[in-house]
C-alpha cells in the first residue's frame, strides 16, 4: 500500500533526491520492477477503453436488447472507476499520490457538506473529480509502452467507428440509435425528433459553422454525440504535442489524420480553435511562465467580456451568443451559488456554462481547488510537460466559456488525465532529477573506499529504474 521513502542509512542520505526517485519508481526495496515496467499493461488499456466506449455499448443494448435507464450508465461508470481504483491499490500508493488523494478526499468532503446542507444527495461535481483523480494515478503508473498502446489503441476504435459512420448513416443509427439512448438515459431530445436517429446536436441548423467539406450530419463516432468527439480530437492535439519527440512515426500519422478528419468532419469552432493554440503552442508555451496557468480562468473569462463588448449581444448560437450567456450566468452568481447552497440544481441550470456550473456545483472552495489541481498537476519543469499544461488548462478553461459539463465526462477525462499522470510520473523520474556533486578530494574511508565509490554503492543498491 503507502510505501513512503525513508532515508535510514546516511549513505541513503547522502544520494538525496535520487534515493527518493529509487522508492517512487523502483517499485520495491529489492529493486523488482513494477508490472507496468515490463512492457505493455493491458489492464490499463482495456479500462481506458472501457471509459471511451460504454455509452456506445449501452446504446447497443437500448436499441436492440432492452431500455437503458440513467441508473445503468451511473453503473457502468462505477465499475469502470472501481476498475482503476483496484488497479491502483494492486500497485501501491506512493508518494507520488498525495496530490490527487488530497484533492479526491477534500472532494468527497466537499459533497458530504454540501449534501447536507442541500438536504440531498449532490455527487456531481465528486464524481468529476473522482474521475480527474482516479485517471491521473493511473498515468502515473503507465510506462511509455503502455501510454502509446492507450493512445493508438482509441484512435484506431474512434476512427474505425467513425468511418462506419461517414460511410453508412443508416447502418450507424441502426446499430446505435442514439437519439432513442439518450432520450432513455438523459431525457435529452424529446423535442429535437428527427428520422435519422441520430443524436439532436449533430444535425446542426441552417447558418451554424461549418467547414462544408462533408454533407453528412456532423459526426460522433463512438461517443454518440459531436461534443465528445470535438473534444477527444483535442486530446489527440495535446497528446501530439507533448510528446512529439518521443513519438513514433505512426503516432505521429494516425494522430494528426483522425485530427483532421473529426475536425473537418465534426464542424467544431473550439476543437479547431484549440488545435490552432496547440500548434503555436508548440513553440510558444515552453517560453511561457512556468506557474502561468494559473491566470487562465481569469484570461478566458476577461477575453469572453471584451469579445462580447466587442461583438454586442446575440441569442444565436455564435460565438458572440455563447459567450454572451456565459458572462451573463457569471453575473448572475449570488453568494448562495458560491457557497454551494443550489448544487443540486447547477445541472439545470447552466448547460452551456461551464463557469456558473462549477462554481454552484462545488462551491467557490470547489471551483478553487478543481483550478489549482488542473492548473498545478502537471509540473512545468521541461519544455514537453509545459505544452502539456498549457494544453490542458486551455482545453478546460476555453471550454467552460462555451459549454456546461461536458469536460468533466469520463469518455474524455479518461485519456486527459491519463496524459496528465504520465507526464507528472515522468517529471519525477529519477533521471529528471539533478545529479548530486560529487567532490574527488583523494580521501578515503576507514574500509579503504574514495566517497565516489560509496555514493555509486549506495546508488547501485537501490536498483534505479
Amino acid at each position: 500500500m503507502w510505501t513512503p521513502y525513508i532515508a535510514a542509512r546516511g549513505t541513503d542520505r547522502a544520494i538525496g533526491r535520487l534515493s527518493i526517485g529509487a522508492a517512487l519508481h523502483g517499485g520495491t526495496e529489492t529493486g523488482k520492477a513494477e508490472p507496468d515496467e515490463a512492457g505493455v499493461d493491458y489492464t490499463m488499456v482495456v479500462i481506458l477503453l472501457a471509459a471511451l466506449s460504454y455509452n456506445a455499448l449501452l446504446a447497443i443494448a437500448n436499441a436492440h436488447v432492452t431500455a437503458i435507464s440513467l441508473t445503468q450508465v451511473a453503473l457502468s461508470e462505477f465499475v469502470i472507476l472501481a476498475a482503476g481504483g483496484a488497479l491502483i491499490l494492486s500497485r501501491g500508493l506512493r508518494p507520488f499520490d498525495a496530490p490527487c488523494l488530497i484533492f479526491a478526499v477534500g472532494s468527497l468532503l466537499g459533497t458530504l457538506v454540501l449534501s447536507i446542507i442541500n438536504q440531498e444527495p449532490v455527487i456531481g461535481m465528486m464524481r468529476n473529480a473522482a474521475d480527474i483523480a482516479i485517471f491521473t494515478m493511473l498515468g502515473m503508473r503507465c510506462n511509455r509502452a503502455t501510454l502509446r498502446a492507450c493512445f493508438m489503441a482509441s484512435v484506431i476504435l474512434v476512427a474505425a467507428v467513425m468511418v462506419v459512420e461517414l460511410t453508412s448513416i443508416k447502418f450507424y443509427s441502426n446499430l446505435f440509435n442514439p437519439f432513442s439512448y439518450y432520450v432513455n438515459t438523459r431525457g435529452l431530445g424529446e423535442n429535437d425528433f428527427d428520422n435519422t436517429g441520430l443524436f439532436g446536436n449533430s444535425l446542426g441548423f441552417e447558418g451554424r459553422f461549418s467547414f462544408g467539406l462533408f454533407s453528412t450530419p456532423r459526426t460522433s463516432s463512438i461517443f454518440l454525440e459531436q461534443t465528445s468527439l470535438a473534444n477527444f480530437a483535442t486530446f489527440c492535439t495535446i497528446y501530439l504535442t507533448s510528446i512529439w519527440s518521443t513519438a513514433h512515426r505512426r503516432e505521429k500519422i494516425i494522430g494528426i489524420a483522425l485530427i483532421l478528419t473529426v475536425l473537418l468532419s465534426n464542424n467544431s469552432r473550439t476543437a479547431s480553435t484549440i488545435a490552432v493554440l496547440c500548434l503555436a503552442g508548440y513553440f510558444i508555451f515552453p517560453r511561457l511562465p512556468r506557474y502561468g496557468t494559473l491566470v487562465l480562468p481569469l484570461l478566458m473569462i476577461g477575453l469572453a467580456l471584451a469579445v462580447t463588448n466587442h461583438l454586442g449581444d446575440s441569442k444565436e448560437d455564435d460565438l458572440a451568443g455563447r459567450l454572451g450567456l456565459s458572462i451573463l450566468m457569471l453575473s448572475r452568481t449570488d453568494i448562495q451559488g458560491l457557497l454551494g447552497l443550489r448544487a443540486v440544481s447547477a445541472a439545470d441550470m447552466f448547460p452551456d456554462s461551464g463557469y456558473s456550473y462549477t462554481l454552484y456545483a462545488a462551491s467557490i472552495f470547489g471551483a478553487m481547488a478543481l483550478w489549482l489541481y488542473i492548473a498545478l498537476i502537471v509540473p512545468a519543469n521541461s519544455s514537453a510537460r509545459r505544452r502539456c499544461s498549457w494544453g490542458i488548462g486551455i482545453f478546460f478553461f476555453l471550454n467552460l466559456l462555451i459549454g456546461g459539463n461536458a469536460v468533466y465526462t469520463v469518455k474524455i477525462a479518461a485519456p486527459l488525465w491519463l496524459l496528465a499522470g504520465y507526464m507528472r510520473r515522468d517529471a519525477l523520474s529519477p533521471s529528471n532529477a539533478p545529479q548530486p556533486a560529487v567532490h574527488h578530494t583523494g580521501l578515503r574511508d576507514t574500509a579503504g573506499q574514495a566517497p565516489s565509490a560509496r555514493v555509486h554503492q549506495a546508488v547501485s543498491g537501490f536498483s534505479i529504474r
